[in-house]
């Protein structure tokens, strides 16, 4: 990516333009890394601490939307919490159980075996 890419992605995240899906696809179409990320971060700071609204943000364009909305999900939920997960989304969910239980798993770094579920 050019510097001047880059900028011109950077001026649009920091501006007061309404964000649209076609707002949204001047950052591109999500197909490779660096067009993924900036759409999915501008998704998740366009977002107002609304998970929905930023998830719904970085999928609704003509791209890889799902990989963009996959980034913007981890992203807001980072920073969000499980709290601000749509219930109707959360009731929805394939393997809760499984996934409940792997995100409660303790993150050991230090490369030693955890006592969980793995």
């Amino acid at each position: 990516m050019t510097p001047r890419r880059w900028s011109m992605r950077c001026e649009l995240a920091d501006s007061s333009v309404d964000a649209t899906p076609e707002v949204v696809e001047q950052l591109g179409a999500g197909w490779v890394a660096e067009e993924a990320l900036a759409i999915a971060v501008f998704a998740a700071l366009r977002a107002q601490r609304e998970f929905r609204r930023g998830v719904l943000l970085a999928v609704n364009h003509f791209g890889d939307s799902d990989s963009t909305g996959a980034i913007a999900g981890n992203l807001l939920g980072a920073l969000l919490g499980e709290a601000a997960l749509p219930a109707e989304w959360v009731e929805q969910l394939e393997a809760r159980k499984v996934i409940v239980t792997i995100a409660a798993e303790p993150v050991n770094l230090n490369g030693a075996p955890s006592s969980g579920i793995y």
